[in-house]
This record gives C-alpha cells, structure tokens and sequence, in this order.
C-alpha cells in the first residue's frame, strides 16, 4: 500500500454548485471514502461568495471506483480520464489569470475616474 502523504488524488466528477458538491462529500464521507471539494474559476475573496460556482470532488485514486459506485456515476472511462486530466488545469488556469487581469483592468479603469 501506498504511504498516505503519497497517494494519488483523482477528479471523480463535477457539480454545477457548492452545495451538491458538498451534498456528495458528505454522502462519501459517510461511506468512509475520504474525499474534498473545490471551487472553480476562483472562489471566496475572488468573486466573494464561491456557492454558486462549479465545484470539482476529488477523492483517492484507489476509492474512485467504490465512490463512483455510491454516487451512482458512470463507470470510469479510462482513456477519457487521462485526456481530461491533462486538458484541465491549463484550460482553468487560462481562465483564472483572465480572471486576474479582467479585475485588475476593472480597477484601474475605476481608481483612473475616481482621480480626475
């Protein structure tokens, strides 16, 4: 078995808002699978309240399947996993520094007004 500090976490699904996600990660946990969720496209001090914005659930690569199972999902799609996880984190974090820039535009534009 795999030391704990070293175990793979893998991308079990994605939730339109917090509260399913957060609705599944209790589901799981009650099951015994640890698991955690995570906001997409930023989150609480970025857009303040993160509720409304997807949320991915992760869990350990070795309960993927158990927890796939007590969620009822579809089973795993091995060739689609490894595309999406290697696609995923530029695509998010493209949009986070879009994010980033968007906001620091916005500021400059308002502090530029605010001084005349």
């Amino acid at each position: 078995m795999t030391s704990p500090n070293r175990r793979k976490h893998v991308r079990l699904t994605g939730f339109n808002n917090e509260p399913m996600a957060k609705l599944a990660e209790q589901i799981l946990r009650g099951e015994g699978i640890p698991c955690y969720t995570r906001s997409l496209h930023g989150g609480p001090g970025l857009w303040g309240s993160a509720y409304n914005l997807p949320h991915d659930i992760s869990v350990y690569e070795e309960d993927e399947v158990r927890a796939r199972e007590v969620l009822d999902l579809p089973p795993i799609d091995w060739d689609q996993r490894d595309a999406t996880e290697s696609g995923t984190s530029g695509r998010d974090r493209r949009l986070l520094i879009m994010g980033v820039a968007l906001a620091i535009l916005a500021a400059a534009i308002i502090l530029q007004s605010v001084g005349r």
